[in-house]
């Protein structure tokens, strides 16, 4: 009886220390191109109380490119997507908000708010993660 109670307790004493070292759960936000065109990718979060948006994240046809990394089930995330023609993807049954973004690679802050001359405003489509893994937003 020694023996099982030193045993148990002994579990009780190392289990914090495995729950500390397990890895927290993450939903990084996943876009694959099931198109014959090369899409392109800026994304808009939010972040420490501002938007900010950043692009470009290239996508050959048949293939899938982390573009976003974070818990989804936390973050406001928007995307929007285009050909190489700049011709925008439409992502049927999404919430859309107004955000900045430029042709050139970019990052803005304040992405929400007027746009400068050398930012576009472009309807941005919403993104919701429904569960706590990756979410992947798949290109037709």
């Amino acid at each position: 009886m020694k023996a099982v109670s030193s045993l148990i307790i002994s579990s009780l004493l190392s289990l914090p220390i495995v729950l500390s070292i397990a890895p927290a759960a993450k939903a990084d936000l996943i876009v694959c191109s099931n198109s014959k065109d090369k899409a392109y990718v800026a994304k808009a979060w939010y972040s420490g109380g501002r938007w900010v948006a950043s692009g470009w994240t290239h996508i050959y046809s048949g293939q899938c490119e982390v573009v976003l990394v974070g818990d989804m089930r936390k973050a406001s995330t928007y995307i929007y997507v285009a050909n190489k023609n700049w011709e925008p993807w439409r992502l049927q049954g999404r919430k859309t908000s107004i955000f900045c973004l430029q042709q050139s690679s970019f990052q803005i802050t304040n992405a929400d708010k007027r746009c400068s001359s050398r930012m576009i405003p472009k309807a941005f489509y919403q993104v919701t993660s429904p569960g706590n893994y990756d979410h992947t937003i798949r290109l037709r």
